[in-house]
C-alpha cells in the first residue's frame, strides 16, 4: 500500500504541477496583454511629444518671428491703400500725457480739489513733439479751464465730455493744427 500511495502521490503531484503550469502559462499570456495598453499609450505620448518638438514648435516659432519682424509691413500696406501718410485705418497715434494736475475749483476756497490727468492723441510723432515743447502752456491752459469750474458744475452729468471738447479745441488752437486733437481724461477725481 505504501507503494500505491507513493505512486498516487507521484502521479498527483505532476498533475497538480501540470495544472499550475497551465494556469501560469495562461497568466503569462494575460500579463503581456495587460502591459500592452500602457506601453502603447506611453509610446504614443513619446511620439506625440517628438512630433510637437520637431515639427510643430519650429513652425510656431517661425510664425511668431515672422509676425514680429513683419509688424510694420501690414501697416505700410494699409497706409498705401488709405493714401493717408502717417496712420493706417484704426491705428492710433502717439499719446501726449500730463499726469496729476491738481486744481481748486471756483468757490471751493481751497477746501476741495480736482485731480486730473490729460492725454492727447496725436496724429504723428511730430505733433507729439510739438505738444512736448508746449507742455508748460498746455498745463496752464488746462488749469485755467478747470479752475473756472464750480463744484456744482463738475458734479453734473456729461461734464467730462464737455471739458474734453473744450480742451481739444483749446489745445488744437495753441499748436496751430487744423484738425481737432482728441483729448482724454483718464483720471478725474474730485475731493
Amino acid at each position: 500500500m505504501t507503494s500505491k500511495v507513493l505512486n498516487m502521490s507521484e502521479t498527483a503531484i505532476p498533475e497538480a504541477g501540470a495544472a499550475e503550469g497551465a494556469e501560469g502559462h495562461a497568466e503569462a499570456k494575460k500579463g503581456p496583454k495587460k502591459m500592452l495598453l500602457p506601453l502603447v499609450v506611453g509610446l504614443m505620448t513619446l511620439a506625440g511629444g517628438a512630433v510637437g518638438v520637431m515639427v510643430i514648435a519650429p513652425k510656431l516659432v517661425a510664425r511668431r518671428e515672422a509676425v514680429q519682424e513683419g509688424l510694420e509691413a501690414p501697416h505700410e500696406e494699409a497706409k498705401e491703400k488709405e493714401g493717408e501718410p502717417g496712420k493706417a485705418e484704426g491705428e492710433k497715434g502717439p499719446i501726449f500725457k500730463i499726469d496729476n494736475l491738481i486744481v481748486n475749483p471756483a468757490g471751493s476756497q481751497g477746501s476741495r480739489f480736482l485731480m486730473v490727468s490729460v492725454a492727447v492723441e496725436t496724429p504723428d510723432g511730430k505733433m507729439e513733439e510739438t505738444l512736448r515743447h508746449k507742455e508748460a502752456q498746455i498745463r496752464d491752459l488746462v488749469i485755467s479751464l478747470l479752475e473756472k469750474q464750480t463744484m456744482e458744475t463738475l458734479g453734473t452729468e456729461g461734464i467730462r465730455d464737455e471739458l474734453k471738447a473744450q480742451l481739444g479745441d483749446t489745445i488744437s488752437a495753441l499748436v496751430g493744427t487744423k484738425t481737432k486733437l482728441k483729448v482724454f481724461l483718464p483720471q478725474f477725481v474730485i475731493q
